[in-house]
């Protein structure tokens, strides 16, 4: 098999490269596709090159349909994918012609085939919580479609067709946007999914491949510049007569060089070099890497399938055969493709020796490379983001039945998800570009028949709806954090026009700020609907301190703000913005339900917010915003155990890599026995899991009760107050060190020294019960959304303790519950809790979360070592967490290590608001004292 030189590829001569948009928020974009032939691979490869060149430092998570829909999917699929292509071409044609004679087949068919693929990708978008879905495989978009007609999926979804000739699987009228490459392919798409909204795009491939100089890439690839380069590729399997065509176009003649490319079918490499033909008239490849400078090198290309080849080779301008077409697919879009004008079609060898002949003396004209007349600019990409801000008469809201939706959310309802109508998708709110025109319904009109029940909507997960059922009139469940902001650069402080400005440009990526919940009976869970309406202006106050009252009347502002509860029939989130303070400083207080998510959820919403400050060196205090790190927009850490819950998904999973594993060569057989060595290590992972579980579960029901004290009593009012500090963080790393303790560790033995020395003649007990959180979501969550933390009963000593001792007892109390699986035994209750009807869900999780298990509750987050960040231009100086209290438990403390700075809030029920000052000297106190017992210490060995 020849090989030809790796080359470098060289940028379009005058094509401009792809303009950022300012001021975009990255994406965190899903790309569903399978591994099943290259052509779904290589355009998710193409879209996901244009999603980062829009909105750079987006996340891509690419997900292989097949292998979601089930163990041995893929592979089974595969095989008969092959078999009716080689061997009973018969079958795969009836059964194509079949979907277009009987419509009754069709819809069956698909709802058949979306209700599997969409039950199993359904917990990959929860996880993912995604801004923006891209389809390139049919079974993916009927998925996606019956998630959006089930279970009200509401975020933009569009499918695009890697075939030239759309077929009923393709097309769906759920999806915001199903997107073909021509405009005559139209009428097709039109008829196999009527109403759809359809568009066109240009062919989705990659960006290297362009027109370019013939001879340079042939230079480039070691060949003959004076003959006649014939390339035939048949797509990533070789299917097809390619051995016959090859046997015929080797009878040419000496000027006549023809190169197969013959992908993972390794066999057809075998047999084309049995046929002993001299290497400079045929050269036989596997895979090619570069194949944009190998069809720049054609004079021709022969292929027999219509997909992703032969787009690849209209875009860069090589003139095409089609020979004795594929089954099924490959016919139609050979049909489609020769009635364009695009290619011609020969159904036996003599024809295409024939044709080829003619092509050789007429030196046949290049394919013009590409639509550009009615083409949805940027492969439709802005087109289906535009989707997400749907203009407000298009979706109206339901109105709740008033007040008693706070006690009540099931109660509330509203449209999941109104289809784009027409001209929506064509305004690009992004640039204000035209991008084409969509074919769809008429304007304000859904797709589908009317339905009597409530709309669909997305099912709360159980430990997002726990925090529902414990909300009450004295305990709102709302978490969040206080920002303090710098003056902008002109030296004027942001304002509130500037904070909803903001909003405005990044809300239609930020679903999280417009979920809002819809009820779905008395005995199931609400849902989350999407809100496409959301006006910033709406949730976002102002309150201007006078100059007399200073930064006491900011603190009464926030405080006040804190004692509010979140109205329950609209998206569950409030910005307070307190202007009026000193040197050109602000306040920025954000509240989310905790429903909606935990700290971590509020901490990555936030920097989907904040842009990069380029003014000042990297390693300050600010957070990581969108551009810190490429793979990881929000630039925090990777840690996951409890010194650091919040893992980001790993770069690999950010990121398919440029050539994803079905454009690679064909795996190797595994080894005898590797499949019962895997299921070997399956049942010893399963086993450790088992007993994990079991052991977390005896050491919660050993816990038993947290101790009663003074402290822990009815909270007879939703009034709040709120004190911050920060601390060093280099200072408490040093200790930690030291002491042999996580940093986390370390900040809770400093919570339990400041609660023994504020609130000690309050107990008698010799302990407080502090609920600890610990991260326990995969690498792939969300970061905007959802719970994914479990809980350990953490007993922080009080009374006569040394500071070392102290440390010591909540070090090894601390790991212990991890190790012993309390937190992963806390999840899985909770999920099982959720399995009940609603109402004894809701008794249940008012029962446990209470002062008879805990005194105080305590959260500690990580954000990393980010490089300072701007908010509205603004630099962001500080940011301080702020935790929900539960029923009898009036103490929250959140603790987020941010850069150098660890910044701490104690958020204290109004009875105990005068003790907040004296816990914060106490906290500062006890980390003084320890770093002067450090010092200390290192001085005494010199001594």
């Amino acid at each position: 098999m020849t090989t030809f030189p790796p080359t470098v590829d060289r940028p379009s001569p005058g094509r401009p490269d792809t303009p950022v948009i300012p001021g975009a928020t990255p994406r965190r974009v899903l790309m569903v596709s399978a591994d099943i032939g290259g052509g779904h691979h290589a355009t998710g490869r193409a879209l996901q090159e244009r999603v980062l060149e829009l909105w750079p430092g987006s996340q891509v998570r690419w997900l292989d349909t097949l292998d979601v829909m089930g163990p041995g999917v893929g592979a089974a699929f595969r095989r008969i994918y092959i078999t009716n292509v080689e061997v009973t071409p018969w079958l795969y044609e009836f059964f194509y012609a079949s979907l277009w004679r009987y419509p009754w087949l069709a819809r069956a068919s698909k709802a058949f085939t979306g209700s599997w693929a969409g039950r199993r990708l359904a917990a990959q978008v929860e996880t993912f919580d995604p801004d923006l879905i891209i389809s390139t495989y049919p079974l993916g978009s009927a998925g996606l479609a019956w998630l959006r007609r089930h279970r009200g999926l509401g975020v933009p979804i569009g499918a695009w067709v890697s075939d030239f000739a759309p077929h009923p699987f393709w097309v769906y009228p759920q999806l915001d946007l199903n997107l073909v490459v021509h405009p005559r392919a139209v009428p097709l798409a039109d008829a196999a999914a009527p109403g759809a909204p359809i568009a066109v795009c240009a062919p989705p491939v990659l960006r290297r491949f362009h027109p370019g100089d013939r001879d340079d890439a042939r230079r480039r690839l070691g060949l003959d510049p004076t003959r006649y380069v014939v390339v035939v590729a048949c797509g990533s399997f070789g299917f097809g007569a390619v051995e016959e065509a090859v046997r015929g176009l080797c009878t040419l003649g000496d000027p006549v060089h023809v190169v197969v490319v013959c992908a993972q079918n390794r066999r057809l490499v075998e047999r084309l070099n049995r046929l002993r033909v001299p290497p400079d008239r045929l050269t036989v490849l596997g895979w090619v890497d570069d194949m944009p400078a190998l069809l720049r090198a054609a004079d021709l290309l022969v292929t027999n399938a219509g997909g992703a080849t032969a787009l690849e080779a209209w875009v860069t301008g090589t003139p095409m055969l089609m020979y004795r077409p594929i089954a099924a697919h490959g016919t139609a879009n050979a049909a489609l493709m020769t009635a364009c004008g695009l290619t011609q079609t020969c159904r036996n060898l003599p024809d295409l020796v024939r044709r080829v002949r003619w092509a050789q003396q007429v030196a046949a004209a290049r394919p013009h490379p590409g639509p550009d007349d009615g083409c949805l600019d940027e492969l439709g990409l802005l087109a289906l983001a535009a989707t997400a801000a749907t203009p407000p008469s298009t979706a109206a809201p339901t109105p709740t039945a008033g007040p008693t939706a706070a006690a009540n959310p099931g109660a509330t309802t509203a449209p999941a998800h109104t289809t784009s109508p027409v001209g929506t998708a064509s305004r690009g709110t992004d640039t204000g570009r035209s991008t084409g025109r969509v074919v769809g319904p008429p304007a304000g009109r859904s797709v589908g028949p009317r339905r009597r029940r409530p709309p669909p909507s997305w099912p709360l997960r159980a430990q997002d709806a726990f925090f529902l059922h414990v909300q009450s009139a004295t305990v709102a469940q709302q978490i969040g954090a206080v920002l303090e902001l710098g003056p902008r650069p002109d030296g004027r402080a942001v304002g509130r026009d500037d904070i909803v400005e903001l909003l405005r440009r990044r809300l239609p990526a930020l679903t999280t700020l417009r979920r809002r919940l819809s009820g779905r009976g008395r005995l199931r869970r609400p849902g989350w609907v999407i809100d496409p309406a959301v006006d910033p202006a709406d949730h976002v106050d102002e309150y201007h301190a006078p100059p007399e009252d200073g930064e006491a009347g900011a603190d009464s502002a926030i405080n006040a703000f804190w004692s509010q509860p979140l109205a329950m029939h609209r998206p569950l989130w409030r910005i307070l913005l307190v202007t009026g303070l000193a040197e050109g400083r602000t306040r920025l207080a954000v509240k989310l339900h905790h429903s909606l998510g935990d700290g971590l959820s509020v901490i990555g919403t936030l920097q989907r917010l904040l842009d990069p400050d380029t003014t000042e060196p990297a390693g300050g205090a600010g957070p990581a915003g969108p551009g810190a790190r490429a793979n990881r927009p929000d630039g925090t850490s990777r840690r996951t155990d409890h010194r650091d819950p919040g893992p980001d998904p790993s770069p690999r999973d950010d990121h398919r890599p440029t050539r994803p594993a079905a454009a690679e060569p064909a795996p190797r057989k595994p080894a005898p026995g590797s499949r019962v060595r895997a299921l070997a290590g399956l049942a010893r992972t399963g086993v450790r899991r088992g007993n994990l579980v079991v052991r977390g579960l005896a050491r919660l029901a050993s816990a038993g009760r947290a101790p009663r004290t003074a402290v822990n009593r009815p909270l007879t009012g939703p009034g709040r107050a709120l004190v911050v500090t920060s601390l060093s963080t280099d200072d408490l790393r040093r200790v930690a060190r030291e002491s042999g303790a996580h940093l986390s560790e370390l900040m809770c033995s400093l919570v339990a020294e400041a609660l023994d020395r504020t609130y000690r003649p309050r107990t008698t007990s010799s302990r407080l019960r502090a609920m600890f959180a610990v991260s326990m979501d995969p690498r792939s969550r969300g970061r905007t959304h959802g719970n994914w933390t479990g809980a350990v009963a953490l007993d922080l000593p009080l009374g006569r303790l040394s500071r070392r001792q102290r440390l010591a007892m909540v070090r090894d109390q601390l790991r212990r519950s991890v190790a012993s699986g309390q937190p992963v035994a806390a999840t899985l209750v909770m999920r099982a809790m959720g399995a009940l009807p609603f109402p004894v869900h809701g008794m249940l999780a008012r029962r446990v979360y209470n002062s008879r298990f805990m005194n105080v509750i305590v959260s500690y987050m990580s954000g990393g070592n980010p490089r300072p960040q701007r908010l509205a231009g603004a630099p962001v100086r500080r940011v301080t967490p702020v935790v929900a209290l539960a029923d009898g438990v009036p103490i929250g403390v959140g603790i987020l290590r941010w850069g150098r700075t660890t910044h701490v809030g104690v958020l204290l029920d109004e009875s105990l608001a005068d003790t907040g000052p004296a816990f914060v000297a106490a906290l500062r106190t006890a980390v003084a004292e320890l770093c002067a017992d450090r010092v200390a210490a290192d001085r005494a060995p010199a001594a």
